[in-house]
């Protein structure tokens, strides 16, 4: 009891410290953005967002499909060179209709609720692969044909996703504190500074260069073993 009761104080004071650690962190996180460059500085951050989004739509569709021909060279056992990445280099418009539809109709999904946009992100999974061994099928076909081969295998996948989610907490976790010593400790234009750094290197996270890989090659061979096996129905979307 007495170990109970200890146990139980320590969670509660833990999680008393990490709320008012976030409040904390919020209210200089606002304080930062109203001081007198804060609104040069959101300007700055919402370009950047938006030009980052609009070359992930139109190169990034491109590079994906590049990057799924590498993968599935690498799981086949061929040889799988760095020139494979820009293998579909002359796709632009197949990636950018690939990324296109798939934010779409994962968008219009998300709209009814949370859990069918999800489910339709897995039920779309497998289209790069697809497109990247079928180059005839356009990307709604392929995105139909990502549909039937998951019909079945959708919790398969997000199980396997969900191995890696230690890899992806230990890989975040440097950032997220980063950012939050920055954000505690300073509140003028050098904080301003830090955090336009750090929120342009997130992507850049040294760590998901390690994990991201074998993320990628274990859907390559995902892809693989359910190209080899008929499917049976999971869900009803």
């Amino acid at each position: 009891g007495i170990a109970a009761s200890a146990l139980g104080a320590t969670i509660v004071s833990s999680s008393n410290s990490v709320v008012s650690n976030s409040n904390q962190a919020k209210d200089i996180h606002f304080n930062l953005f109203a001081q007198p460059n804060g609104g040069r500085l959101l300007a700055v951050l919402l370009v950047g967002i938006g030009l980052w989004a609009i070359l992930q739509l139109i190169v990034g569709g491109a590079v994906q499909l590049g990057y799924a021909h590498f993968n599935l060279n690498l799981v086949d056992g061929n040889d799988a060179a760095i020139s494979d990445l820009f293998s579909q280099k002359d796709r632009l418009w197949d990636g950018f209709c690939m990324k296109f539809l798939q934010g779409l109709y994962i968008a219009l999904w998300s709209l009814l609720l949370v859990i069918p946009g999800i489910v339709k992100t897995y039920s779309y999974a497998m289209t790069p692969y697809i497109m990247s061994e079928h180059p005839s099928l356009t990307a709604n076909e392929a995105i139909t044909e990502s549909r039937r081969i998951m019909n079945g295998n959708k919790w398969r996948l997000f199980c396997l996703d969900f191995s890696f989610i230690g890899w992806e907490l230990l890989c975040s976790l440097p950032l997220y504190a980063g950012g939050f010593l920055v954000l505690k400790y300073f509140t003028g234009s050098e904080a301003m500074a830090i955090s336009l750094v750090l929120l342009l290197t997130i992507p850049l996270s040294i760590g998901f260069f390690f994990v991201r890989p074998y993320e990628e090659a274990a859907w390559a061979t995902f892809y693989r073993d359910i190209t080899a096996a008929p499917t049976e129905p999971d869900e009803a979307y």
